[in-house]
């Protein structure tokens, strides 16, 4: 036997660890963060409640704003009856679903409980729906995180864009860089109008010196877009240093649930 360094690694490795995560799991029953039942669990959720967040995913949606498409929001070749007037300044959205239930239960574990393997599992999704499509997201050059002020860095363990990001990127067998960076520390965007967002939001990114971005197509990542103001303004400052096209790539779309629910009517 080694030293005490030798012995933890012992202890704590192979099937010793496996017998230690079962002994802890009769006196700690594991929990499912979304039906709260004592059952097993991946990722934090049962096998039921995975199979719900599964539901969410391949709702057909809107390629221009990412908005769930349902018998009363058809798709035009331009867009939908539901896109933002103005446009914002990203060329396409790849999403997994809209904001709600099982899907809104994982964002804010990566949010705000800091549950990185989530966000790799959303990314990892994120990356299979694309691979499965014919999406311009395919073809991008580079992968770029929307950017945390350094600020808020410091209340926040990690950067779940940048999380998700390299995920994706793994996934896409795409390069990830930090071509933004966030120079005003703007208030939270949940509560207010989708003028004031825009409003908000305007000269909060600059991008990073010494890259050239002339003809790049940009993947764009974050979390939730809800008027594709912050997307929006972080392309056009992508744009306005040469990139030829930013698309956009979320893990859901905050939306009203007329449509999603029309589909659940329909089961």
């Amino acid at each position: 036997m080694s030293s005490g360094g030798g012995f933890l690694k012992f202890n704590f490795g192979g099937k010793l660890q496996s017998f230690a995560r079962g002994v802890l799991d009769l006196v700690i029953p594991q929990v499912c963060g979304g039906c709260g039942q004592a059952v097993p669990v991946t990722m934090g959720l049962c096998g039921e409640c995975n199979l719900k967040l599964l539901s969410l995913v391949g709702l057909p949606y809107c390629k221009r704003c990412g908005s769930t498409l349902g018998p009363n929001i058809p798709e035009y070749p331009d867009g939908c009856s539901l896109c933002p007037n103005p446009i914002p300044r990203f060329g396409s959205v790849a999403r997994l679903g809209p904001y709600t239930g099982l899907l809104r239960y994982a964002i804010h574990q990566l949010k705000y409980r800091d549950q990185l393997g989530m966000a790799r599992r959303l990314g990892r999704m994120l990356g299979e729906s694309i691979s499965e499509t014919d999406t311009p997201h395919r073809t991008a050059d580079v992968i770029v995180p929307i950017p945390m002020h350094w600020l808020r860095r410091i209340s926040r363990p990690s950067d779940h864009s940048a999380v998700l990001a390299r995920s994706l990127g793994r996934g896409l067998k795409i390069p990830v860089e930090r071509l933004l960076k966030r120079v005003r520390n703007t208030p939270p965007q949940v509560h207010i109008t989708r003028t004031q967002r825009f409003a908000n939001i305007r000269g909060a990114f600059s991008p990073v010196k010494g890259r050239s971005l002339a003809g790049v197509h940009v993947l764009l990542v974050d979390d939730v877009t809800t008027t594709g103001a912050t997307a929006g303004e972080a392309a056009r400052m992508l744009l306005a240093a040469g990139a030829s096209r930013v698309s956009l790539c979320v893990i859901a779309k905050a939306e009203p649930s007329r449509a999603y629910t029309q589909h659940w009517g329909e089961a």
